[in-house]
């Protein structure tokens, strides 16, 4: 009888653990830049907790000619609660290479784990 009830609250927890990282931070708006160095894309997201550490965000790319690539921002860290903006850039020998971008996608990790996807 016991082992079921700490079971049970063993996974209240760690299931109330993900909701407060969803909660915590999250992708707001995305806009693809076309320059002529390459592609830039600027991320505004939010952040809820007084002070964010750990924040990873992944760029997913398709290409005209059919490749698909990721690229990934530095490390965010000591980010104060609000919003916030950043940007990933992409240089002109992907699009020389491989073509346009025709699809993409931007996941934000904290402390490693997923907690918002906003794609085009």
């Amino acid at each position: 009888m016991y082992k079921i009830l700490i079971i049970a609250l063993i996974i209240f927890c760690l299931l109330l653990d993900g909701v407060s990282y969803a909660a915590s931070s999250f992708i707001e708006h995305i806009t693809k830049i076309r320059k002529s160095q390459g592609y830039i894309f600027k991320v505004n997201y939010q952040t809820e907790e007084e002070w964010t550490d750990g924040l990873i965000l992944k760029l997913f790319c398709s290409f005209s000619k059919g490749a698909e690539f990721s690229f990934t921002s530095a490390g965010l860290n000591n980010i104060r609660r609000g919003w916030h903006e950043t940007e990933i850039s992409i240089p002109k020998v992907y699009r020389e290479r491989y073509g346009y971008i025709r699809d993409y996608r931007v996941e934000m990790y904290s402390k490693g784990i997923l907690v918002s996807i906003k794609s085009m």
